[in-house]
C-alpha cells in the first residue's frame, strides 16, 4: 500500500484507501491506522465484521473495479474479467429461471440427504438447500454447459447466504456512508465539549480521517460521533461554538 500511494503520489493521483468493507489490506490498514499497535499485529479473519462479503471467491468482482481504475489491466485481461463477471450472471439467471423435474433432481438430492420433490421447481429452490450443489443441479437438469466452475460457486454461495449478505452489505453501505463524512487534521477536538474527554484526547491523537476511521477509535461512543458530526457541521457553516 506505501508502494502504490508513493507511486501515485509522483503522478500526483489521488492516494488509495482501501475500506474494511473491500479486503482484508483494508481491515489490517484501518486497524493500525486507528487502533494501533503496541504487540506484533496478527490479521485474523474474526477482525473483519465483514468476512462473508470477503470472500475468496469474490476477490474479483470486489477489486477489479480498483484495477481498472488504476489501469492496471490490458484489453485482453479486461475481457477475462468481463467473462467472469457475465458467467455468474448468467449462472444466477439459469437458476432462477430453469425448473427441474423431480425425476431429474432425485439423485442430487438423495446424494445431498435432502427431501425429494413432488413436482418441478425452480433450480434455486434448491440451491437454498445445505449441501446441495448449484452445479450438480444444473447439470443434472442440462443447463449451464461451459459455465466455469468458480462462477457457479460465487452464484451458489449469493444463493444460499442472500439473507446474511444483504444485512452486511447495508453495514458496509453504513460504514461507507461513514467514510464519506470527512474529518479535518485540524478539527480542535480540545474545544469540542459536547465530546466526552476521552473521545476528545483519543480524537487529538489519533487525527482520523473521516467518521467511520472515528468511530473505531477505542474509547470514542455512539454519542460521542453524533456530537461530532454536529460540531463539524457548525464549523462548516461557521457557527461558533456554544
Amino acid at each position: 500500500m506505501a508502494g502504490l500511494n508513493a507511486g501515485l503520489a509522483a503522478l500526483e493521483r489521488e492516494a488509495v484507501v482501501p475500506g474494511r468493507e473491500t479486503s482484508y489490506l483494508g481491515v489490517l490498514v484501518d486497524d493500525i491506522v486507528t487502533r494501533g499497535v503496541d504487540e506484533p499485529y496478527r490479521l485474523f479473519t474474526s477482525r473483519s465484521e465483514f468476512r462473508l462479503t470477503v470472500r475468496q471467491d469474490n476477490a474479483l468482482r470486489r477489486l477489479a473495479p480498483l484495477g481498472q481504475s488504476l489501469g492496471l489491466f490490458d484489453d485482453d485481461e479486461h475481457r477475462v474479467i468481463e467473462r467472469r463477471f457475465d458467467a455468474e450472471v448468467r449462472a444466477r439467471d439459469l437458476a432462477e429461471h430453469t425448473s427441474i423435474r423431480p425425476l431429474d433432481a432425485d439423485p442430487v438430492l438423495r446424494a445431498a440427504h435432502s427431501a425429494p420433490l413432488v413436482h418441478a421447481v425452480k433450480i434455486v429452490e434448491l440451491a437454498r438447500r445445505q449441501n446441495v450443489a448449484l452445479a450438480d443441479l444444473l447439470r443434472a437438469a442440462g443447463a449451464g454447459d461451459g459455465l466455469p466452475l468458480d462462477a457457479v460457486v460465487t452464484a451458489e454461495l449469493e444463493i444460499k447466504y442472500a439473507g446474511y449478505f444483504a444485512r452486511e452489505r447495508q453495514a458496509a453501505d453504513r460504514l461507507k456512508r461513514m467514510g464519506d463524512f470527512t474529518l479535518g487534521e485540524l478539527l480542535p477536538y480540545e474545544e469540542m465539549r459536547s465530546l466526552s474527554i476521552e473521545a476528545r484526547q483519543k480524537l487529538a491523537a489519533q487525527r482520523p480521517r473521516s467518521l467511520a476511521q472515528a468511530s473505531r477509535i477505542p474509547g470514542v461512543n455512539p454519542n460521542d460521533l453524533q456530537n461530532l458530526v454536529l460540531e463539524v457541521e457548525r464549523r462548516r457553516r461557521g457557527v461558533p461554538a456554544g
